[in-house]
């Protein structure tokens, strides 16, 4: 049994430990993103893992604050919006958190009593929890290990076989090499004081054992050097077989990119200048670009609602109706939505060319009336009325629309958000207790659409995603994967964000990096527009080709196609994620995982 100094020594040494690994970790994330780090920033942690000394509850309570300190730091944007998002951040932070001493505590239980080499319980252990993040309480993908590597092209393209989450696998498996290495114990080997990592076998003698020592080095290293060199000339065969981009049948898009703060109590007035602004930046690329397909408006700034009505909605409540009877009030929704729609429609003949716009939906539907985060398409197709080769085509009577010239602009769908922010969109059991609304400076919930859709422009077909979907890997392959069995799989991804409620801050840059692992998952262009930034063009193999500036307007143009290339993480990513979680739950389900576990609950070592 050790010594109080010993204790007190080992205590300060794990303090000093986590609190690196933590420092280390945040460096590469932005705002910092020192990339390299990455690739050794796990290993004073490596260092606790292999310690030989028993741990007790407050090692991992250490283990905990040091995961706390990362996360406070890197989500520190959450804390901008309003002064009640300040609450969320410590939450989150706190939640996040905890699986930084699972990481530590599940890989010491692998190596010590499941006796699996480092580099291989680390990286599938890391795996495991980083899928578990994405998908509990909603799920969190942002800061996952792989986007400290997204401008390393030829690194990240091996995500299309194990998505983010594997490519960060491969970044913890070949720092657990390098790390193993790394001849830490030399010096005491020499002097006879070693105290920690492996111990003579057999009748080894004195000589013998630093010999295995450098032997189990070299195999380490050798093994980190393989594995990297597979990803890289797997990602360079990619980006052969890719080639060019864009090819074939290209769609000229424009990515209108204003620059407006957001805030929670911002009221009509401010709306309304937020439409303004972006319709004057729309009308200075339509002038510069006059054959621009398709633009493209961030996430909620159109300001005005959609309106949206089922065959026989049902009615408000009295106090809403305003005195109209049945019939007045279903007579003016017809109106309402009618008027909504032509005013899209309006909007894109003015500009010539067709629109995506964010914008909010109110839809009054049997159940009653719901609130949507949508992006709203209105297409721009030859109006056969008047156009010179189809003169004598019979017209869509079934469709209304603007004529401008030789086109027509109809509303042609729209796309409703899918996976929501919780507390930042909806708050939960808010349906069922209205009162816990009313104490959230959330005005209104939103509900999550039921469907994925696609926009089909010049016969490419674009897949609109909003705000932090593109956060969360499992929401837009599931929207990808949904589209592909319905035999519409899309061409291009967009994505629709809002981020000026958070000051051009680091938030920007790690949204965007989700943006690019999205696209490579899917192997698709990924396109992003953005109000305050960054808007981006990133194509099928992750690169940035065209980008917005943080937090002032810059509309971008540019010419999209589709991808030849195909992931095989689109179909099989569930599965593959599946079994590093199931693994991860193997070790930490296992006899001496649980015999641990108990032992610390009552205050022993482990």
């Amino acid at each position: 049994m050790g010594t109080g100094a010993d204790i007190g020594g080992a205590g300060k040494s794990a303090v000093l430990l986590a609190a690196l690994g933590a420092v280390l970790l945040w460096a590469a994330y932005p705002p910092l993103q020192w990339s390299p780090i990455a690739w050794i920033a796990l290993w004073p942690w490596f260092r606790l893992i292999e310690s030989p000394r028993s741990f007790r509850r407050r090692d991992y309570a250490v283990l905990y604050g040091a995961g706390l300190l990362f996360w406070l730091a890197a989500l520190h944007w959450l804390r901008l919006p309003h002064w009640a998002t300040a609450f969320g951040w410590v939450a989150l932070s706190a939640y996040l958190a905890v699986y930084v001493p699972l990481f530590v505590g599940f890989t010491r239980t692998a190596i010590r009593d499941l006796r699996l080499p480092l580099p291989i319980a680390a990286a599938v252990i890391w795996m495991g929890l980083e899928v578990c993040r994405g998908n509990l309480l909603t799920g969190f993908g942002m800061a996952n290990l792989a986007h400290t590597q997204y401008r390393w092209i030829s690194l990240i393209q091996c995500a299309d076989l194990f998505g983010d989450y594997g490519l960060g696998g491969l970044v913890v498996a070949v720092s657990a090499c390098l790390y193993v290495a790394v001849p830490w114990d030399r010096a005491a080997l020499l002097f006879g004081r070693q105290k920690r990592g492996p111990t003579p076998a057999g009748n080894e003698t004195p000589t013998q054992f630093p010999h295995r020592l450098r032997q189990s080095g070299l195999l380490g290293l050798g093994c980190g050097i393989v594995t990297l060199a597979a990803a890289l000339l797997y990602g360079q065969h990619r980006l052969d077989v890719l080639g060019g981009w864009p090819t074939g049948d290209t769609v000229k898009i424009a990515l209108i990119q204003g620059s407006e703060d957001i805030r929670l109590d911002d009221g009509p007035e401010k709306m309304e200048r937020i439409h303004r602004h972006y319709w004057s930046l729309s009308q200075k690329v339509a002038r510069a670009h006059r054959d621009i397909d398709v633009m493209i408006w961030p996430e909620t700034v159109y300001g005005g609602f959609l309106y949206e009505s089922d065959q026989d909605p049902a009615l408000p409540p009295a106090k809403e109706l305003g005195g109209m009877s049945e019939a007045e009030f279903r007579a003016a929704l017809v109106a309402a939505v009618r008027e909504s729609r032509r005013a899209m429609e309006r909007l894109a003949a003015s500009l010539g060319t067709g629109l995506i716009l964010g914008v909010e939906t109110q839809a009054f539907e049997k159940n009653g009336r719901k609130f949507y985060n949508s992006a709203a398409f209105i297409a721009k197709e030859p109006d056969v009325k008047t156009a010179d080769d189809a003169r004598d085509q019979p017209a869509d009577s079934g469709s209304t629309g603007v004529t401008a010239g030789n086109f027509r602009y109809r509303y042609a769908g729209r796309f409703d958000k899918m996976h929501l922010v919780m507390f930042g969109e909806y708050v939960p059991f808010a349906d069922r207790l209205p009162w816990i609304q009313a104490i959230t400076p959330l005005s209104r919930g939103t509900t999550p659409g039921r469907h994925a859709a696609v926009f089909e422009i010049k016969g490419l077909r674009f897949s609109p995603n909003i705000c932090f979907e593109s956060a969360v890997p499992q929401a837009i392959g599931n929207q990808v994967r949904e589209l592909a069995v319905s035999g519409q799989e899309p061409d291009v991804l967009v994505n629709l964000t809002n981020d000026g409620w958070f000051w051009g801050s680091s938030e920007l840059d790690m949204h965007l990096i989700c943006g690019v692992f999205r696209g490579l998952e899917n192997r698709k262009p990924f396109l992003v527009a953005a109000n305050t930034g960054f808007s981006a063009v990133i194509d099928p193999a992750g690169r940035i080709l065209q980008q917005g500036p943080r937090r002032a307007p810059g509309p971008l143009v540019a010419e999209v196609s589709g991808s030849p290339l195909q992931a095989p993480y689109r179909v099989w990513g569930p599965v593959i994620n599946s079994l590093w979680v199931a693994l991860t739950l193997l070790t930490g389900l296992s006899q001496p995982a649980v015999s641990s576990v108990r032992r610390l609950l009552l205050g022993c070592r482990v």
